[in-house]
């Protein structure tokens, strides 16, 4: 549902982080398991040449090329050897407990992409290392595709209970770190059965929370059915009733009150009182938080 951005200097710095990890720590016996196994060889570089080079771009390959990685291992009979595996499952449990929290820590990642709802955090033990609370969900799930389970754009910061939705269907869904699209999922209220016009001045909760079907695409679908999105978010009826009664206390002169007092623009002083952000994925329910203010905004 929401895409994890970043900036050149954002992308470089976990790129250097992974890279620095996994060159020191483990490329030297990689490299050795390789050349053991050939269909692991042709799968990291298709003219069985390889090199630190070769092999670094197989790790950080971006999500076009994680596709066609992935396309390759369809179109293959193979499978890489078991040994293979496991030592790239090990490496990935490494991975999970070493450096995925210094990962999410400089791309700002606060909540789960694939539901907006829960947090993902990072805390600092009483050693002061910082430390990982949430899941990493493999795009492309490692029992299948266990070559790139330590692809680092394979590996999705995500909440727990998306995680485990997720590694129990095989849904085409957009992978967070591919930004050039953009979901068209959109919350918005509509009368229940009970037709009661008093919520639409904050005044009941006696209305649904839906997604508007207009202009999705099929992935959007997929993710909406894969994650449960609009029954998770029919819970949230208070949430949307506090943002309705927010929408109609902050009028066009009290705001405007506001901006001179705290000498901020409309938008920023929106995004404070109704609680969002341009990305959504530094704050909870940032999307839907937006969605419903906008759908009541005066």
């Amino acid at each position: 549902m929401n895409k994890i951005p970043m900036t050149d200097q954002q992308k470089k710095q976990i790129e250097e982080i992974y890279w620095k990890w996994f060159s020191t720590r483990h490329l030297k016996t990689f490299m050795e398991k390789i050349e053991q196994d050939r269909v692991l060889k042709k799968i990291i570089d298709e003219n069985l040449n390889i090199t630190e080079d070769s092999i670094k771009a197989f790790l950080l390959a971006d999500t076009n090329k994680l596709a066609n990685i992935k396309k390759n291992i369809d179109d293959s009979q193979d499978d890489i050897k078991d040994e293979s595996k496991k030592f790239i499952l090990a490496r990935y449990g490494n991975f999970r407990k070493s450096q995925a929290a210094k990962i999410v820590d400089v791309l700002g990642i606060l909540t789960c992409p694939y539901c907006n709802q829960n947090y993902i955090n990072t805390v600092y033990n009483k050693e002061g290392k910082i430390q990982f609370r949430g899941d990493l969900d493999h795009y492309y799930n490692k029992s299948k595709y266990a070559a790139m389970a330590i692809c680092l754009y394979n590996l999705i910061p995500a909440c727990k209970v998306c995680n485990q939705i997720k590694s129990k269907a095989d849904k085409k869904i957009r992978n967070p770190y591919d930004l050039s699209y953009s979901s068209q999922i959109r919350f918005k209220t509509e009368f229940d059965d009970q037709g009661d016009i008093d919520y639409l001045q904050g005044k009941s909760q006696n209305f649904n929370i839906v997604i508007d079907k207009t202009n999705l695409s099929e992935t959007d679908n997929n993710e909406i059915e894969l994650f449960e999105l609009e029954d998770r978010y029919n819970n949230l009826k208070r949430n949307a009733q506090e943002i309705i009664i927010k929408a109609k206390a902050y009028d066009i002169q009290y705001k405007r009150f506001l901006e001179d007092k705290f000498d901020i623009d409309g938008e920023e002083l929106e995004k404070y009182i109704f609680g969002y952000t341009d990305e959504h994925i530094d704050r909870e329910l940032s999307r839907f938080n937006r969605d419903i203010m906008e759908e009541f905004r005066e």
